[in-house]
């Protein structure tokens, strides 16, 4: 390539110097020569010109085309509050069948409503009393009478006072007959892109940073309901599983199993489990709580009880500690008979109902408590209550009431139900 322009401009010297000998010779003939050759020139680099400005003016209407074809147009609008009373009803409208659990009418305002949504909408239903606050934040949608609606609500949950503030994006589209309905069927891409654009526009960033301090306070200022909240998810998860687990076992299977499940509660199996490799021990389920030590590959510890969300509660140095279950095996399982905390029965030892006595008087009335044995924490303070949990020997419990019958209110791994006073220390 150097070479070539080497020889063009070696050329183009030469062609220079016979230029200027002609003019020399002949200046007039000269200067009309050279003015056509100017004027080709010109020529020349007008077209070129016009012809790259040509191509570069097609290249961007082909950009211009493609951007229409391939990506909704981005609205630019800011949120409107309240601005569409139809969208309002809508959101109205669905958000009281959830309180009721009113399958049907969700099933009508939205689509893809599946055997697992709806367990889960009966499921909430028992926990939800009312949304008392719904508030409807809109931008136009990316085609005609569509909407993208930011529903802010407080929800009023049973047995609590305050209410929890959150908020839901919606894709509302407009049916034939020029109702509105909630479009929660997949998308293709051009939507989920232009979904995505929008719900990071400053206006909406504001909206959901309001709300996310707005529930932290609500929180901080309401324990139990914070408590609450952090489990529901675990609760509706376990429901949904067994309720379709019921679903799609046959009738007798059900049966059967039910029948072994109100044996298995008369007995507890004491599982012993070994750390598989190398593994963190941590104060609590979560990947962030604090390293209370290692287990190391082969170690073995008495499982406590094993979570939904995938971490094992075991025996550590005499405390209660958390690992992954991936990383736990079962070694060896035997059945243990759990006290029941029952009643006395008629002709039992007057000694001992004196001992259980004494042991109740004795049991503290504030702070933290050691359990004694492994007693069921039942959902009121009596033997016939549901069972919310098992706890074992030597667990501690932190008190919230004792009371004159006998029984004392105690919170247990974010549970709070009832035991017996005598088995607290």
């Amino acid at each position: 390539m150097k070479k070539k322009w080497e020889k063009f401009r070696e050329g183009l010297i030469d062609w220079i110097k016979d230029v200027a000998e002609l003019i020399r010779e002949n200046k007039r003939i000269t200067i009309i020569v050279l003015s056509f050759i100017v004027l080709i020139v010109v020529a020349i680099l007008i077209s070129s010109f016009a012809a790259k400005k040509s191509r570069s003016v097609e290249n961007v209407i082909s950009t211009e085309d493609s951007m229409e074809t391939d990506e909704y147009p981005i609205t630019n609008e800011p949120l409107e509050m309240d601005a569409y009373p139809e969208v309002n009803e809508l959101m109205k409208k669905y958000y009281q069948a959830v309180a009721d659990g009113d399958v049907e009418t969700v099933k009508a305002l939205k689509t893809a409503v599946d055997d697992k949504e709806e367990i889960v909408i009966n499921k909430k239903s028992e926990f939800i009393e009312n949304y008392p606050v719904i508030t409807c934040y809109t931008k136009k949608g990316p085609v005609d009478g569509s909407y993208l609606v930011y529903a802010y609500y407080e929800v009023k949950l049973n047995d609590y006072e305050a209410t929890a503030p959150g908020l839901n994006a919606w894709y509302v589209c407009k049916k034939e007959d020029g109702s509105l309905y909630i479009n929660d069927d997949e998308q293709d891409e051009k939507l989920s892109n232009y979904c995505k654009i929008v719900s990071v526009q400053d206006d909406v960033v504001d909206l959901n940073n309001t709300v996310n301090v707005k529930f932290n306070e609500v929180m901080e200022a309401n324990e139990e309901l914070a408590t609450f909240l952090e489990e529901l998810p675990d609760t509706l998860m376990a429901s949904v599983g067994e309720e379709l687990a019921k679903a799609e076992a046959p009738e007798t299977e059900t049966t059967v199993e039910t029948v072994e499940e109100t044996t298995q509660e008369e007995v507890a199996v004491e599982k012993m489990v070994k750390a598989t490799t190398v593994v963190n021990v941590r104060a609590s389920d979560s990947e962030t709580a604090d390293k209370l030590g290692k287990a190391m590959e082969g170690e073995e510890y008495k499982l406590l009880e094993e979570k939904l969300n995938g971490w094992s509660k075991i025996e550590f140095e005499g405390k209660e500690a958390y690992i992954k279950t991936e990383f736990l095996e079962v070694v060896s399982e035997k059945e243990v008979e759990a006290t029941d905390n029952e009643e006395p029965e008629a002709g039992d030892d007057d000694n001992n109902d004196d001992d259980a006595a004494k042991a109740a008087e004795d049991s503290p009335t504030t702070g933290k408590a050691t359990v004694t044995d492994t007693v069921k924490l039942r959902k009121s303070a009596s033997t016939s209550a549901d069972q919310l949990d098992l706890i074992y020997t030597g667990a501690q419990v932190e008190i919230i009431m004792k009371q004159a019958d006998g029984w004392t209110k105690v919170k247990y791994d974010g549970k709070t139900g009832f035991v017996k006073s005598e088995f607290l220390e």
